[in-house]
């Protein structure tokens, strides 16, 4: 997937790769089922084949303004996205059931898990969420329904994203002479995101065990 969408974006120049890694990020937020990270890792191959460099190194990155606007333009097409799920969760609320399109995508099963950890765990689940796509559009919509403040969303949503954009921007821009090996580290890296959210995720419950019990986490829950 990552070959055949750098094939097609290569020949129309890096502002038509900002305006396309931006539009398909949106279109994510609307159910669109590429991953993100195939996505911002082909903005960093288009922003490494626009600066002409044969070596990258971590210098280089960092005085690169392509490759910088691609991170912006990659870190708003994720917060729109986002927003519009968000927002779809704000106006629709329980309504979901009765839209065909989204019935697929957020199942009322989805949606009240989403909820049940809202509940818990409040706005650390927008940030572990980030993370897990298959809970990522049924979470956000829920946060939307539970009238969490769109600044506060927006707030830890960003805070995710800020570390997950350049992650897979810089990915693809250091590997962009070896789209193989692009593929190959982005699968790695998320498979290590994935591991790290799943540990915390694990930590929370147990945190949440223990306060539950009595234990040395905390007092009992009323």
């Amino acid at each position: 997937m990552l070959q055949r969408l750098v094939d097609m974006l290569s020949g129309h120049g890096l502002h038509a790769g900002y305006a396309t890694v931006f539009g398909v990020l949106v279109l994510c937020g609307f159910g669109l089922p590429i991953p993100e990270d195939i996505v911002l890792v082909t903005g960093g191959v288009l922003a490494w084949m626009a600066s002409d460099m044969e070596v990258v190194t971590i210098s280089s990155m960092l005085h690169h303004p392509g490759l910088h606007v691609m991170v912006l333009f990659g870190l708003g097409g994720i917060l729109v996205g986002d927003s519009v799920i968000f927002w779809a969760g704000r106006k629709l609320g329980a309504h979901v059931a009765d839209i065909a399109p989204l019935r697929r995508i957020i199942t009322p099963a989805r949606l009240a898990e989403a909820e049940k950890l809202i509940r818990r765990r409040g706005n650390v689940v927008v940030i572990i969420a980030r993370f897990l796509p298959g809970l990522r559009a049924p979470t956000y919509f829920a946060v939307g329904h539970s009238k969490l403040p769109y600044w506060e969303f927006l707030l830890f949503d960003g805070a995710a994203a800020a570390i997950s954009a350049p992650l897979w921007v810089c990915l693809g821009f250091y590997f962009g002479s070896n789209i193989g090996e692009a593929a190959r580290h982005a699968a790695r890296f998320g498979n290590y995101i994935l591991a790290a959210v799943l540990v915390a995720v694990a930590g929370l419950g147990i945190r949440w065990w223990l306060k539950r019990r009595g234990g040395p986490g905390g007092p009992p829950l009323p």
